[in-house]
């Protein structure tokens, strides 16, 4: 095991814990097809263009959101910094973006600003769609949405806890079903994954939560195995990722479910009030400690990044020219003209598996959905959960 502050790569060399690899050149990372079956888009033109037709629908087509001044990304309403680039958000104004998630269910043809809302599918059911995030923090970073129901996050699973607890089954086993395509894969499990690990191992591994609030309103588990990307393993290391009061361990949430008691929900329902409700039972600081404390260990146990790749290594903002001494990495000469953003977005590319394979032009590929809903709230559209339709102005169909 390494000591506490540093951690263990590729043949055993040893890297401060408070330093991060970059600027990849070694070979070309190993990746894992997405799944093959190609669909057309279901609705031509826009989500603007789709709540111009079913204004009913507005509240499931759009977010609330703080859009990034310095990147773009739009998150969550309660952040203070971009989880994208580190950007403070702090004096941000709150603002409407569209719900990509939705526009995936639906088959929307393209965002208003012109590029299409393909998926990077991995797999998909009537209940579940799957795939590839594309803010990959690990190369195999998976998103698992509800297809059948609009459920705009995770509290209003709390409506009706048998239901929710059926809901939170079925969604784990098809997110692992779709990881087997990952596991299965010779080349991507030697490279990518440190040791040797039987399927059951890995899968204790996975790091699996709700975000509150999220960036996309529509139910969905963040799935990842381990281990996050060099960059992305310093930015939850200085708890830049898996936020205390934001991060929502999908154990702490079935916890919850499996005490059996509804709890009434509304937009305005504060998530920390639901964790004050149930917490003499329940308590959050605890799970979401053991949550992220087994993140990061999670993280360091599979790291398999091979020290020679890299180029740079970067400490205290700064990047350094990386030097191996005595099988540990050691600061090289102070490399002045480094952009470190642009090489970390350098480096995510080489490791996703985010649209591949890539096309002949080097860029990710997508399909649309092949089973898209009816814009509608009821049977082929959105079906309706409990609490859902009044709590966020949508027609019930009940």
């Amino acid at each position: 095991m390494p000591v506490a502050d540093k951690m263990s790569l590729y043949g055993g060399v040893l890297m401060k814990r408070s330093q991060y690899l970059l600027g990849y050149r070694g070979a070309p990372y190993p990746f894992v097809p997405m799944a093959s079956k190609s669909s057309p888009p279901a609705f031509e033109g826009t989500i603007d263009d789709l709540a111009a037709k079913h204004p009913e629908l507005t509240p499931a087509l759009y977010n609330d959101v703080k859009a990034c001044e310095k990147c773009g990304k739009p998150c969550a309403a309660t952040m203070t910094a971009c989880n994208a680039c580190g950007a403070s958000l702090q004096n941000v104004a709150i603002s409407k973006s569209e719900n990509v998630f939705s526009a995936f269910l639906m088959g929307v043809q393209k965002a208003k600003k012109g590029f299409p809302y393909t998926i990077s599918l991995r797999w998909q059911t009537p209940d579940v769609l799957i795939f590839d995030d594309m803010l990959a923090l690990c190369p195999c970073h998976l998103n698992g949405i509800s297809a059948k129901y609009y459920i705009p996050d995770w509290r209003f699973l709390l409506t009706d806890p048998p239901k929710g607890l059926e809901l939170l089954d079925t969604m784990e086993e098809e997110l692992w079903r779709a990881t087997q395509a990952f596991l299965q894969n010779t080349e991507y499990r030697t490279k990518v994954l440190k040791g040797k690990w039987s399927d059951d191992q890995l899968r204790s591994k996975i790091i699996r939560s709700f975000n509150m609030p999220p960036s996309q309103f529509q139910l969905h588990v963040q799935w990842l195995l381990p281990p996050l990307v060099p960059f992305q393993h310093y930015m939850a290391e200085v708890r830049n990722h898996f936020h205390e009061d934001r991060a929502f361990p999908l154990d702490y949430v079935r916890k919850l479910l499996e005490l059996k008691e509804p709890y009434p929900v509304s937009k305005e329902t504060l998530v920390l009030d639901i964790v004050n409700h149930f917490n003499d039972r329940v308590n959050y600081k605890q799970m979401w400690d053991e949550f992220y404390s087994k993140a990061l260990q999670d993280s360091v146990e599979l790291s398999n990044w091979n020290a020679d790749d890299f180029q740079y290594v970067v400490d205290n903002g700064k990047a350094y020219e990386a030097v191996l001494k005595d099988g540990e990495v050691c600061l090289g000469s102070a490399v002045e003209d480094v952009d470190l953003k642009a090489q970390q977005e350098k480096d995510k590319v080489a490791f996703q598996n985010y649209g591949r394979p890539y096309n002949e032009a080097g860029k990710p590929t997508g399909t649309y959905t092949s089973l898209p809903l009816q814009p509608k709230i009821g049977a082929g559209g959105y079906e309706e959960w409990p609490g859902v339709a009044k709590a966020w102005g949508l027609p019930s169909a009940l």
